[in-house]
């Protein structure tokens, strides 16, 4: 069996267990609160959303010196063919600096070949596509194998998901503040979802936080078609309503007779503060 390294980047949500289990490294993304540059992980959840509304909350790039260390590491530990996987070039410069860092890396190594995937994808959309990377791995797929799989399977991946207000998003400028005040307005709730650009979209209005669930849920079954897939439901804040609704959602779509596997988890701080608290998402990869 090949040696082969993968590396993410934090904004794809890939849950701690699943990280452990199949050795993938998580370069973290950073937050920027009123100046104060935190890395995804060093706060908690709580922490951010108390200062959602009162402070300015940015988020940033990774630091080059950390996707270079995270790379050297692997390769130190006998590791020279590694897949890095990022979400969408065309919502953040991530991919773009993976990039740039492992081509230098390339060339102070030359025994060492890195593949860079740009997903299109976004939170779990992108992480899925990742983890099923990491099982190819460990089901004995070659480099080349699992690099072709997922130049020729990249738009299989998706994800589905409702926000309660569109604020959080509006002052990031991923989406207009005119259409984020009429929605507001008018109790609409659009159900986002990611392009073959790699996006952000409205694929539904729907009025009503509750009603958006299930036409997020619906339009995950559009989705799907009835092919065999990997889901994940995903949910931010702290919200006990909120972790009841993903139990549901996680037995519905464990039930159904196409789904190899569901997986639960919460979006990461740096999407937190485009989605604020009570996001709820599913994410899907057709693996047939």
């Amino acid at each position: 069996m090949e040696k082969i390294g993968i590396v993410v980047d934090s904004g794809t949500d890939i849950p701690e267990n699943i990280v452990r289990e199949y050795n993938i490294e998580v370069v973290p993304l950073r937050i920027i609160i009123d100046g104060k540059i935190y890395e995804e992980g060093e706060i908690s959840e709580e922490f951010l959303l108390k200062r959602m509304d009162d402070s300015k909350v940015e988020t940033s790039l990774p630091n080059p010196d950390s996707i270079k260390n995270t790379l050297e590491k692997l390769i130190n530990s006998g590791i020279k063919k590694i897949l890095t996987f990022n979400i969408s070039s065309n919502m953040s410069g991530t991919y773009n600096l993976f990039r740039i860092v492992s081509n230098e890396i390339k060339e102070k190594y030359s025994d060492v070949i890195i593949k860079n995937i740009d997903t299109l994808n976004i939170s779990i959309g992108a992480g899925i596509f990742a983890y099923k990377a990491a099982k190819m791995i460990n089901e004995g797929k070659t480099f080349d194998e699992i690099v072709n799989w997922c130049n020729d399977h990249k738009r299989n991946s998706k994800v589905f998901f409702v926000i309660p207000s569109l604020k959080y998003l509006a002052r990031g400028g991923r989406i207009g503040k005119v259409s984020a005040k009429i929605g507001e307005l008018l109790n609409i709730k659009p159900v986002i979802s990611i392009n073959d650009d790699g996006i952000y979209y409205t694929i539904s209005k729907v009025r009503g936080f509750k009603k958006s669930f299930k036409k997020v849920y619906e339009e995950f079954l559009n989705f799907v078609d009835g092919k065999k897939h990997m889901a994940a439901v995903y949910i931010s804040g702290a919200s006990k309503e909120f972790e009841n609704l993903q139990n549901n959602f996680f037995e519905k779509i464990s039930g159904l007779e196409h789904t190899v596997e569901v997986i639960v988890g919460k979006v990461s701080s740096t999407l937190l503060v485009h989605s604020g608290p009570d996001m709820f998402g599913i994410g899907a990869l057709i693996i047939e």
